[in-house]
């Protein structure tokens, strides 16, 4: 039971936006009774069972539940009380709240340049070239974009919403008057859902027009991607498209607030009921997942398991204070260390598939692509983690053959270990040198997504398997190339 509370071995992406299905045997109606003690609660029992001598330096947060008459009626039926040397007014949480939206937003873009590499790269190779540029003219052909923004009508009544919805939540988690209200008619949880709006509101703003925007990495409606017709040809001169419209900023906060009130509706008026009617966890806990999605979502990137609830599950909290909130189950678990990793191994470059640039019609790879593929080298990495699910990676290798191929990539890692296996996933961006025989190097934009898993071997010592695809654009053709690498990995 110990290890079931750690299991998902979703993708990234599919964890943050619909981690729908999700199983586990975390206690929850079993533990919500303010009567249930640590010792008795089953998860905590075994967790104690588990470590030996577990150190417990950070102040606790003791959870007590008032059982209401009828559980799915009750809404303000939890109260979180700090224990006596618990700092006296517990403040927003900034710092956290503003990693966990930046963390969603890497995600969010590494999505963005994998659909859209061609644009990324299309002032000569260089993302960001002539950025002040490119921006202004965006900014401007956003103002006179008008509402559509030339994207299927679903990503804009439902995507866009459902990016808001989880912005709120990352804000209601962050904020102490607002992290345990559930569904109900009294001001403080709709002060606290507007709380959640003005925070949506700002990550959509940024995420539409800001210096890290889509604008900004796709070059919407500049002199490289200027405005287009309905059919998708270039010029327009007439009802113009520019991939900018000002429906995302009206329906993403709008539509997101809806959303985020529609799942707090959910669980406090049927997840509420099945809680009181049943103590089986695995089914509880899938309809958590299923019926809100989001927040469970925002739960991850906050470093909680998919399915928890502040407003009821009993749980070892750590005062947390800006950059020091770290999890007090994370601080008593086993001496196995969890900063972070340094992997060592071997890596083979596959065989290339090339591609046209914009229209992405598969091509024959001319020989400097093919020169560029099956070799042979060294991979090696070195991750931090500074979320219990997340971390920061930098990558490096070189692979010989025909050509040296050098490459330097940075991003974001996401996985949690499920007993002696981590699974994991992940995005980074950077560049990639290649040297041939006899010609000078040439260097390009990179991309790679991918995944992979640790096993542990001994204590510290764990052996990887890694997969990733890598997207370049070298000499007017776009390039990807399947990357393997194997090695060991050190936690420190």
């Amino acid at each position: 039971m110990y290890f079931s509370s750690r299991i998902f071995v979703l993708y990234l992406s599919a964890l943050l936006l619909f981690p729908a299905v999700c199983f586990s045997q975390l206690p929850s109606a079993r533990c919500d009774s303010s009567n249930s003690s640590l010792a008795t609660c089953p998860h905590f029992a075994h967790s104690a069972e588990a470590n030996e001598k577990p150190s417990l330096p950070l102040t606790l947060l003791e959870t007590s539940t008032t059982a209401p008459t009828d559980a799915a009626d009750t809404a303000t039926s939890t109260q979180t009380v700090l224990s006596s040397d618990s700092p006296a007014g517990e403040h927003f949480h900034w710092s956290r709240a503003l990693k966990e939206s930046f963390t969603f937003l890497l995600i969010e873009q590494a999505y963005v340049i994998h659909g859209d590499f061609s644009w990324v790269v299309s002032e000569r190779g260089v993302p960001f070239n002539h950025y002040w540029r490119d921006y202004t003219q965006s900014l401007s052909a956003w103002t006179r974009s008008g509402w559509n923004d030339g994207d299927p009508n679903w990503f804009g009544y439902v995507g866009h919403p459902v990016q808001g919805a989880l912005t709120g939540f990352i804000q209601i988690q962050n904020d102490p008057a607002s992290r345990a209200l559930e569904f109900s008619k009294t001001r403080a949880y709709w002060k606290s859902r507007f709380k959640a709006f003005l925070w949506n509101a700002a990550y959509s703003t940024q995420w539409n027009l800001g210096p890290l925007s889509e604008v900004t990495v796709e070059k919407y409606g500049t002199k490289t991607r200027p405005p287009w017709n309905y059919n998708g040809s270039f010029p327009c001169s007439h009802h113009c498209l520019t991939g900018v419209g000002q429906i995302d900023l009206v329906m993403t906060p709008l539509g997101g607030t809806g959303w985020l009130i529609g799942e707090d509706f959910l669980d406090s008026k049927v997840l509420r009921r099945l809680e009181a009617s049943t103590q089986n966890h695995i089914l509880i806990d899938t309809a958590r997942c299923a019926l809100n999605p989001l927040r469970g979502g925002a739960n991850i990137l906050h470093g909680e398991v998919p399915w928890y609830r502040a407003s009821r599950d009993v749980k070892r909290i750590a005062i947390l204070s800006d950059d020091k909130k770290v999890a007090l189950h994370e601080q008593a678990s086993t001496a196995l260390p969890n900063h972070g990793n340094v992997f060592f191994g071997y890596s083979h470059i596959g065989t290339a598939k090339c591609q046209k640039p914009i229209v992405g019609n598969t091509v024959t790879c001319n020989s400097f692509s093919v020169a560029g593929s099956d070799l042979a080298g060294w991979n090696a990495s070195v991750e931090r983690q500074y979320f219990r699910f997340f971390g920061a990676v930098a990558d490096f290798g070189q692979q010989y053959g025909t050509v040296r191929e050098s490459d330097y990539l940075f991003g974001l890692r996401g996985g949690a270990w499920v007993g002696r296996f981590r699974p994991f996933a992940e995005a980074m961006i950077g560049g990639v040198r290649v040297q041939e025989s006899g010609f000078g190097p040439d260097t390009s934009f990179a991309e790679a997504l991918g995944f992979g898993a640790d096993v542990r071997v001994m204590q510290r010592f764990n052996w990887r398997i890694q997969a990733d695809r890598l997207k370049t654009a070298f000499v007017g053709l776009e390039q990807q190339n399947l990357r393997l690498s194997s090695g060991i990995s050190i936690r420190f």
